[in-house]
């Protein structure tokens, strides 16, 4: 029978790394190992993990504290020991079903692949703020290198909770790069870029958490992780997008046109709280966009927020502050 492991590299989240546990022990197909890497946690983390009343776990922890990425990459350095790697991150949730619906969409693919759910936006209080949309009829199927790798390059990018890795006993062919906000987006292209295939399954069973604790909040007011990663992300991951040279120019158009409309919702978000960086931010979209293509992208986020408002629908920025709120 095929081995799979659940890796949790985890810091200081002992308020929701319960839960991440218990969605592991409620599993209809549990995997066979469970490790949690602690990165030098300061609060009741092993306490938690040697304690769980229906898992056992096996916890290591880093002699020092290695970051994100670097822990992230010793959680990939499990690969080639098991057919089967899943990364969780210790705020996040995969429901019930998660290992079963994986394991038989990726059982009959041959070699390396990768399959991936859908995933509902939870806040710190575990409710649901932003439903996956799960397309209508939608079954499990394999994407091509180009569409998947096109996603990615757009920061369509899916969720590293959601993903199992079929490894064929061997390394992953990619690592997590020093990205902190979109690393995962660029290592899931290079993985496809690499070889890997990519299957989805349209079906909401993991749970992606929005809370204080995680890498993507901690550099909200960093410049460079925040706005401008997003950018170096878009123009790695393009160049590995399969496609004609006479069509790249186009590609990298309409991914200036997508970032400075991305840009624009970023600097509104800070527009009263924190005018100076949100000039900052003006300032990243109008350099990279150039007069042109910058100032389209503020005129789609308008237009786009004006055609919502005519439907009754949040815009992009209310629907992020929605996101971002706390409720009791």
């Amino acid at each position: 029978m095929p081995e799979a492991i659940t890796v949790i590299p985890t810091y200081n989240a002992e308020h929701f790394l319960p839960a991440t546990l218990d969605c592991i022990a409620a599993q209809s197909r549990r995997p066979d190992r469970v490790i949690v890497i602690d990165n030098g946690s300061t609060d009741r983390t092993e306490s938690l993990v040697r304690n769980h009343p229906s898992l056992r776990i096996e916890w290591l922890r880093n002699p020092s504290n290695i970051g994100v990425i670097g822990n992230l990459n010793r959680c990939l350095s499990f690969a080639d020991q098991t057919d089967f790697l899943h990364l969780l991150m210790a705020d996040d949730l995969v429901r019930p079903a998660f290992f079963e619906r994986s394991l038989a969409a990726l059982q009959d693919i041959p070699g390396q692949a990768l399959s991936y759910v859908l995933d509902d936006k939870i806040n710190q209080h575990g409710r649901v703020v932003l439903p996956a949309v799960v397309p209508h009829g939608a079954r499990v199927r394999t994407l091509s290198t180009a569409e998947f790798t096109r996603r990615q390059a757009t920061l369509e990018t899916v969720l590293l909770p959601g993903i199992l890795f079929k490894t064929d006993r061997r390394a992953i062919p990619a690592q997590f790069g020093n990205l902190p906000q979109v690393a995962d987006g660029v290592f899931l292209a290079e993985c496809s870029h690499l070889g890997m295939t990519v299957v989805e399954i349209p079906e909401a069973l993991c749970e992606y958490r929005l809370s204080n604790i995680n890498a993507s909040s901690r550099h909200r007011t960093q410049i460079e992780s925040f706005v401008r990663d997003e950018w170096r992300a878009m123009m790695t991951v393009a160049g590995w997008i399969p496609e004609p040279t006479w069509r790249r120019p186009i590609t990298r158009a309409l991914l200036r046109l997508r970032f400075a409309a991305r840009t624009e919702v970023k600097r509104q978000l800070f527009a009263a709280s924190n005018p100076e960086y949100a000039r900052e931010v003006d300032a990243v979209r109008r350099e990279i966009g150039g007069p042109l293509i910058g100032t389209a992208g503020v005129a789609a986020v308008r237009a786009r927020d004006l055609l919502r408002r005519l439907q009754g629908q949040p815009t992009r920025l209310q629907e992020f502050e929605r996101l971002q709120a706390p409720s009791p």
